[in-house]
């Protein structure tokens, strides 16, 4: 038996990426302390991964410690070879990848690490090997070796990097801290993967400073570790292929953009193409309030409205493989776009404005000097929220073939 002991597990995506990588039965083992304890003494698996809150806790039942493991002090990937039990760190690696594939300049750059866990003691070494001019360590309780939070917008930090679960699923609207606090950043990482983006590298993201979220290095890692269970080599385009599968099967495609635009024709065809279920956001709010937008705005006005919207985008956040198809003004509200983006691609259908049209059931669009001042009030936002724009001035189903070239 092999799988993955921690608790809580309902957010993992180990599963998908173990039997993706080797075609074998992996499983989830959520255990309590108790579990925990009688699990590693029973032996009865033949290699396991380790996870939050159990990657130190493995360590006094281990017979064999890899160097590695043993300098970072921390475990997430163990052998039984014949009852010999043998601990490893493929965390290091992960990260490792992460950040060099992604392009992270972490050499001579301050660097902040909040969380005292494992993770952070995988991070950490990975961050002093790559020669960063400074690192801290940051923690809710004055620790030994640490500074809290309280000091962190006093040290000059450039990179960020969070390895708490803080903003993991199903607590998405954590935030580790307040990014305005921190005049010199540059980047921030986040290892929680799900959300795929979390707030954090959403927060970062509104502020242009570059950021991700910890999908690659989970699978990353993952291929580090099935070379060890099975004395096996795997190539490293695996990494981007299992990615590509996970967004396939977790992410949201997301469609902005003008009213008239063509989101709904195009989130129509994509349904049926994809097999994905379709949610229409404007309909949705008209069912939940039980009259049309228009007479809702004429009786309530569009701050009501807006209020709206954003409890139907946060009952959207955790869908999986959706077509979301928006109202033209969600970008008005960044609470908004930050729920859609945390599982989707969003995408600005970009039609020219001469081919809008006025619509009588839309209070802010029903004539086109209206739909003008929208347009240039509004082209900047989506721009700013999409992962990327397609032009819809021709024949739909190209827009449509565009979009599926993109979304893999």
């Amino acid at each position: 038996m092999r799988g993955l002991i921690g608790y809580p597990l309902g957010h993992s995506y180990s599963k998908i990426i173990h039997e993706y990588l080797n075609h074998k039965n992996y499983q989830l083992i959520e255990l309590n302390e108790e579990q925990f304890h009688d699990f590693m003494q029973k032996k009865k698996f033949s290699c396991i991964n380790v996870t939050i809150p159990y990657k130190q806790k493995v360590i006094p039942y281990l017979d064999y410690i890899d160097p590695l493991a043993l300098r970072i002090n921390a475990i997430n990937c163990i052998v039984n070879d014949n009852g010999i039990l043998k601990g490893y760190n493929t965390d290091y690696y992960g990260f490792k990848y992460m950040i060099e594939a992604n392009d992270f300049i972490i050499k001579d750059k301050v660097v902040a690490i909040c969380g005292t866990g494992g993770a952070s003691k995988s991070i950490y070494e990975v961050v002093k090997d790559i020669q960063a001019k400074s690192i801290y360590l940051v923690s809710r309780n004055k620790k030994e070796g640490c500074i809290n939070y309280d000091e962190l917008a006093g040290i000059g930090c450039q990179i960020l990097i969070n390895t708490t679960p803080v903003g993991m699923f199903p607590d998405n609207d954590g935030l580790i801290y307040d990014l305005d606090k921190l005049n010199e950043l540059e980047a921030v990482v986040d290892v929680v993967y799900n959300p795929i983006n979390t707030r954090l590298v959403l927060e970062a993201r509104n502020r242009n400073i570059k950021a991700i979220g910890g999908l690659e290095m989970l699978i990353a890692q993952a291929v580090k570790a099935v070379e060890i269970f099975d004395n096996t080599t795997i190539s490293k385009d695996k990494i981007q292929k299992c990615n590509q599968l996970i967004a396939k099967e977790k992410l949201n495609i997301v469609l902005i953009g003008m009213p008239s635009c063509g989101k709904s024709t195009i989130a129509n065809i994509l349904k049926d193409k994809l097999g994905y279920e379709l949610y229409e956001m404007d309909q949705i709010i008209t069912d939940n309030i039980g009259t049309s937008i228009k007479e809702y705005f004429d009786t309530y006005g569009e701050e009501a409205f807006r209020k709206q919207e954003t409890q139907c985008a946060k009952e959207l956040r955790n869908k999986h493989r959706a077509i979301i198809s928006c109202g033209g003004g969600i970008i008005k509200n960044q609470i908004n776009m930050n729920y859609l983006r945390e599982n989707g691609i969003c995408i600005f259908i970009d039609r020219d404005i001469d081919k809008l049209i006025a619509t009588d059931d839309r209070p802010l669009s029903n004539d086109y000097e209206k739909i003008k001042v929208l347009y240039e009030q509004r082209y900047h936002l989506y721009q700013k929220y999409s992962d990327f724009s397609i032009k819809n001035n021709g024949d739909i189903m190209e827009t449509v073939n565009q979009i599926l070239e993109r979304v893999g």
